[in-house]
């Protein structure tokens, strides 16, 4: 049986992580590993990740800089230390279907990573959430928001998902692989800021031989909506300049990653 750990990449909002770990509560099967990547975060996180029994891996920032890639690679190496071999990557603004991590596990492969879809809900959908409306199951049914296509029932979704054979990009959200495969491209790249780290993984993956596959009509998270200030253009161009390294060299590891080299 696979020892599965989910990685919830997450800083300082504790009001959405305390939305997402009530969903990810209602997952079967239940055994799994639930590991938070905190980027920096206060207290008031800490206090929710406690609160629902999650194991707390905290990094501090640099410079009060964008700090997800590091805190993931050292959630997985705490994985690793508890004998993980499968991984599933979200965020913590991300609430999960009940049967998010059941769809994912039926479509692992070794040399596979697995993508679902995110539903974007609006932000009037968004703020009328509450911890009743999560552990209900009522946010599946919301509605309010784009991409929902993507909660299809599941039936529907399935078929859809088996006829439609496309190429899937790694996405931080909503993305399982093995653990094997995430150590053989050494994580994620440690230099990214905000901005095409999780397309620069998966392009590393492909290189590797790790093929994408996509769920993305039966699978899906909500994703809370949320302004973004930390969008920084002139980080953004610095990682399509190394994306295009990448995928120019057709690289295989990360300089900066899991494994320091």
């Amino acid at each position: 049986m696979l020892r599965t750990a989910v990685v919830i990449a997450t800083f300082d909002q504790p009001q959405w992580l305390d939305l997402a770990l009530r969903a990810w509560a209602r997952q079967t099967p239940k055994a799994f590993h639930l590991i938070i990547a905190d980027d920096g975060s206060g207290p008031a996180t800490a206090s929710v990740i406690a609160q629902h029994g999650a194991m707390h891996v905290r990094l501090p920032r640099n410079d009060a800089k964008f700090g997800k890639c590091r805190a993931v690679n050292a959630a997985v190496r705490r994985a690793r230390e508890l004998g993980c071999d499968h991984l599933l990557f979200t965020d913590g603004d991300c609430l999960p279907a009940a049967d998010l991590l059941a769809r994912h596990l039926w479509a692992t492969r070794p040399g596979r990573f697995v993508a679902g879809g995110v539903v974007r809900l609006s932000r009037a959908t968004s703020d009328a959430l509450n911890p009743a409306t999560i552990e209900s199951g009522d946010f599946e049914r919301a509605g309010g928001g784009d991409k929902t296509r993507y909660a299809l029932p599941r039936p529907l979704g399935r078929a859809i998902d088996a006829l439609l054979i496309r190429r899937t990009p790694f996405k931080g959200g909503n993305t399982s692989c093995f653990l094997s495969d995430f150590t053989r491209v050494n994580g994620y790249d440690e230099r990214f800021g905000w901005g095409s780290e999780d397309k620069e993984l998966g392009t590393r993956m492909v290189h590797a031989g790790v093929r994408g596959y996509s769920i993305r009509y039966s699978a899906p998270v909500f994703h809370l909506w949320h302004d973004r200030p930390y969008v920084d253009t002139g980080v953004i161009a610095r990682n399509r300049e190394l994306l295009a390294e990448t995928r120019h060299t057709r690289s295989v590891r990360a300089p900066v990653g899991l494994e320091n080299e």
